[in-house]
């Protein structure tokens, strides 16, 4: 399937792929960001052209890859003003240090990445959005926050996952 989005995607960045997910196969028409491996897996970051939203899927996950029809297409001004306003809503600043990289490198939420502030990799800056809306969202930053460990400094940080954090430490100190 690597071989077919390749040849598909050097014609064209609209794009129409299936994806099994569960027992089921979702279309979802996307403009093609990137094209990676992340762990020894092949990944796709693109623009979901109806959710009008970024959307990283699996490769392996494929099931089928056409292209997009020309009638329906959004401009590609249109999806970099739409992926510049979502970059705008970071709420979560963090400065890692090495240990924290560490952790990070070991395991981290697909859609969060890390930009290194030093030429030796030892310390970094992670910014991202998170979804305050949703209770299993908060639930999984704050159990991630808490296996970074200790070596990670706060910059911003939205209340809600403040407050679950502090009421897990609470839960921690008290058993």
């Amino acid at each position: 399937m690597l071989e077919q989005l390749i040849q598909i995607f050097l014609m064209d960045s609209y794009l129409v792929v299936s994806v099994e997910e569960g027992k089921e196969i979702k279309s979802y028409p996307i403009y093609l960001l990137h094209l990676y491996r992340e762990k020894s897996l092949w990944q796709i970051e693109g623009f979901d052209l109806e959710e009008e939203k970024r959307r990283i899927i699996p490769v392996d996950n494929l099931t089928d890859v056409k292209l997009y029809p020309e009638k329906k297409r959004i401009s590609k001004k249109k999806i970099v003003e739409q992926l510049s306003k979502d970059e705008e809503a970071i709420n979560l600043v963090l400065g890692l240090g090495p240990k924290a990289i560490a952790q990070f490198k070991k395991y981290h939420p697909l859609n969060i990445s890390i930009s290194y502030t030093n030429p030796y990799q030892t310390t970094a800056v992670l910014k991202t959005f998170i979804n305050v809306h949703h209770a299993e969202d908060l639930a999984e930053i704050t159990n991630w926050l808490l296996f970074l460990g200790g070596d990670i400094k706060v910059m911003e940080v939205p209340k809600e996952v403040l407050e679950g954090f502090l009421e897990r430490m609470d839960v921690l100190a008290n058993s």
